[in-house]
């Protein structure tokens, strides 16, 4: 009885967060997910906040020059045949 008694607190811990399960650990090397680069790593190191902010301002000098050359040709489109 006092097996199935261990049995239920062991079980509970684990729903809990309280003991942890030998696959987890093993899985991720006992780091977290949010882990994107280790240390020891000798190569860029670049955030993805960092990403995010070069690619916007990538995209928005991409429109501004598309938006500058539509000003400077004077917005005429060649005429077409047959119009």
């Amino acid at each position: 009885m006092s097996e199935k008694k261990d049995l239920i607190k062991e079980a509970l811990k684990r729903r809990q967060g309280g003991g942890k399960s030998p696959q987890k650990s093993s899985e991720t090397g006992g780091q977290s997910g949010l882990n994107f680069y280790s240390g020891d790593v000798s190569s860029l190191k670049v955030q993805p906040n960092t990403v995010l902010i070069i690619s916007l301002v990538y995209l928005g000098i991409v429109v501004l020059l598309h938006i500058f050359s539509k000003l400077r040709s004077g917005g005429t489109e060649t005429p077409t045949e047959g119009a």
